[in-house]
């Protein structure tokens, strides 16, 4: 299991990008940053919870419809793998959202 996120050292990040891409790691817990700029394809992607903290709002919004979308991009790539799993994990009140 690896972890990334915007905060590592970049040869940190790339490393664990690097080692997720070998096989070596086959679970890797992130931020929602990953799924934009950098190619790392995935069978299955989970997302645990939708609440984003926005600091020029100084409070938590709703993980927009196109990082959801972007980030489940990751999960069943063809090029890569046959299928793929996504899974939404939300708040009951912000399931007509998704």
């Amino acid at each position: 299991m690896g972890i990334h996120h915007a905060g590592m050292l970049r040869p940190d990040r790339k490393l664990i990008e690097q080692m997720f891409n070998d096989g070596a790691i086959k679970v890797l817990c992130c931020t929602a940053t990953l799924a934009w700029g950098i190619n790392l394809p995935a069978h299955s992607v989970v997302i645990k919870g939708t609440d984003v903290y926005m600091p020029e709002k100084g409070c938590l919004v709703d993980l927009s419809i196109l990082d959801v979308q972007q980030i489940f991009g990751r999960a069943g790539r063809p090029q890569y793998d046959t299928s793929g799993e996504a899974t939404l994990i939300t708040h009951y009140d912000a399931m007509s959202r998704y």
